[in-house]
């Protein structure tokens, strides 16, 4: 897909509001009467008592589905078994790999598809596409659907009792838009839709840069504040929006790519998916060459909101082989993964060679 003239820009609608999921039985009743619900147990015990009497008030029939932990192909498989044929919506209830199987499994029946994230820690409430694992973790490959979001319902009461680690991961992978998204732009045919989905990446990290201090802090004492909001408006829906406007102009490079290459490593399947994707960063960073001041600021930020800028942080407490090295950078290069958004060759040796830059950073 050229994707150029292809925008899903947003959701269909979108609501963030502190207490909203007290009301999403009344807006979920606007689209359908009958739900089948993918979450995960601590997603549910979040949130799932207050939605299931709000579901009970609007009068919807509901199943509840606890996926297994990654998103898979078999995963997907295994709940469009258990999807009763008068299911009307699909909705997802907690994190990016709850989102991403459940919306992979609505765009499979052809059925709509709701999100209501527990947290803030990526887009994948509103992106359209779902980020694909093996059973064990290992990254795939990400299919492109050509339908959106219907309702996304955030609750800020919520995301802010989240623990504060899933915040800081959610602005790492917000972040890398404005990274990113320049570079998988560069030499492309551009219209309109592009340059608004680069705006989009270059709002979201000024938000960032500005906000999250301040919302960090807050989450910590599970206050929705002002600062809290902005950050995940900017962390679910403006970051969606950079690959719902710009599609395949404005997708991820070398930060999502090295991501997907740390996941070869077991000890890494702990750390979060934006806290990979920070460590990422930081790669590419080090690939284009930029001035060492500029890295220095964001390994500032980085320590201010806690997020990782070592292999150590990410749990790999030990010298990875050179085997392993190899196998990080061949996932990393995989035409499936997005190195070859960057807008000059990558090789196996640059990317260990900058690996071991950032380590000695």
């Amino acid at each position: 897909m050229d994707g150029v003239h292809f925008v899903l820009g947003s959701p269909n609608a979108y609501i963030q509001e502190p207490g909203i999921i007290r009301k999403a039985g009344e807006w979920i009743a606007k689209y359908g009467k009958s739900v089948f619900i993918v979450t995960g147990t601590n997603s549910w015990n979040s949130c799932g008592n207050q939605l299931t009497e709000s579901l009970d008030e609007a009068g919807i029939h509901y199943g509840i589905h606890t996926y297994r932990g990654e998103c898979s192909y078999e995963e997907v498989s295994r709940l469009k078994n258990l999807t009763p044929p008068e299911t009307e919506l699909i909705c997802g209830v907690g994190g990016g790999k709850v989102m991403d199987t459940a919306k992979a499994l609505a765009n499979e029946l052809n059925k709509p598809f709701i999100a209501i994230p527990t947290l803030a820690a990526t887009c994948a409430a509103v992106a359209n596409l779902s980020i694909m694992y093996t059973e064990e973790g290992v990254y795939i490959n990400f299919p492109v659907f050509v339908r959106g979001t219907l309702l996304c319902l955030v609750d800020t009461e919520v995301i802010a009792k989240a623990p504060v680690r899933f915040l800081a991961a959610g602005i790492a992978d917000t972040l890398a838009k404005w990274i990113e998204a320049p570079m998988s732009a560069s030499g492309k045919k551009q219209n309109l839709a592009t340059f608004g989905g680069l705006q989009m990446a270059k709002l979201c990290y000024d938000t960032l840069i500005e906000y999250s201090g301040h919302a960090v802090k807050d989450a910590e004492r599970g206050i929705p504040s002002e600062a809290l909001q902005r950050v995940i408006d900017a962390n679910i829906l403006f970051s969606g929006m950079v690959g719902g406007l710009g599609e395949d102009n404005c997708r991820s490079a070398a930060a999502h790519a090295i991501h997907n290459g740390l996941t070869v490593i077991p000890e890494t399947h702990k750390a979060y998916h934006g806290e990979k994707v920070a460590y990422g960063i930081l790669v590419q960073l080090v690939l284009e060459d930029r001035p060492q001041e500029e890295i220095k600021e964001l390994c500032d930020f980085y320590r201010l909101i806690g997020l990782p800028l070592k292999l150590k942080q990410l749990g790999i407490n030990r010298e990875l082989s050179q085997e392993e090295m190899n196998e990080i950078s061949r996932i990393s290069l995989l035409p499936e993964s997005t190195m070859g958004n960057m807008n000059f060759p990558i090789t196996s040796e640059m990317i260990i060679r900058a690996i071991r830059t950032v380590e000695g950073l």
